[in-house]
């Protein structure tokens, strides 16, 4: 009797020293990571739980040497759906085909679409992105935007050049000034509950300053000859 008691002492104590070592291992992983890592994985929390929407910056405006403004921005739309938030997914298809023009089952894709944003459509009109947002449906966001916008259309367009859909610049002074005149996006970012869910706070990161440019161009309403004299100037 006496050896199997000191067996099964032995057995106890081989088992309690196993799960007190572990244990110990456990704590001192556990300590590292709140003592020494918690910075990081807050981080990486944060990041989970957030969600990010871009400001587009709006360019800086183009005066010609009399002070008028020959490139300017005009605000637009992007209107885009959320489907963690979506509530009612045929009256959001319904009214976004309706108010964008655009095919229904084409935008019930996008709806139904399992992603953290979809975008539907940009470069809305404003008044139309207003309409959608007074509408206050659930997981439908507008977010405001820019569009290069020329006061007076083709005027000196050899020169001035023109911007892509991304309101980069692609010729002329768009792109050789477009350090200057790009700015810099802002953003939007809100937190998410673990179902993705938006909560009602929002932080706002506002876009910068653009640089504006004022050029030796002459605005002239006689648009017929215009280009020829730009074209004169640079020549001289």
């Amino acid at each position: 009797m006496v050896p199997n008691y000191t067996y099964h002492r032995f057995k106890i104590l081989l088992t309690f020293s196993v799960f007190l070592v572990g244990f110990g291992i456990l704590a001192g992983r556990l300590g590292y990571l709140m003592l020494f890592q918690s910075a990081h994985y807050t981080a990486l929390a944060e990041e989970l739980h957030e969600r990010e929407r871009s400001i587009k910056a709006a360019r800086g405006k183009i005066y010609d040497a009399n002070g008028v403004v020959i490139a300017d921005n005009r605000t637009v739309c992007t209107v885009s759906v959320i489907h963690s938030q979506v509530r009612d997914a045929d009256a959001v298809t319904a009214l976004l085909s309706e108010k964008l023009e655009l095919d229904e089952e084409t935008v019930r894709k996008k709806v139904e679409k399992v992603s953290s944003r979809e975008i539907i459509k940009s470069n809305v009109d404003k008044s139309i992105g207003d309409a959608i947002r007074a509408c206050d449906l659930s997981g439908v966001k507008v977010d405001e935007d820019y569009k290069r916008y020329y006061p007076f259309g083709s005027l000196a367009s050899k020169v001035l050049g023109f911007t892509g859909g991304d309101n980069q610049g692609i010729i002329g002074l768009e792109v050789i000034y477009e350090e200057y005149l790009k700015g810099q996006d802002g953003m939007i970012l809100t937190q998410t509950d673990a179902r993705g869910v938006e909560i009602d706070s929002a932080h706002l990161l506002d876009s910068l300053s653009v640089i504006h440019l004022r050029h030796d161009l002459i605005h002239d309403e006689q648009k017929d000859d215009i280009d020829d004299r730009v074209k004169q100037t640079y020549r001289g």
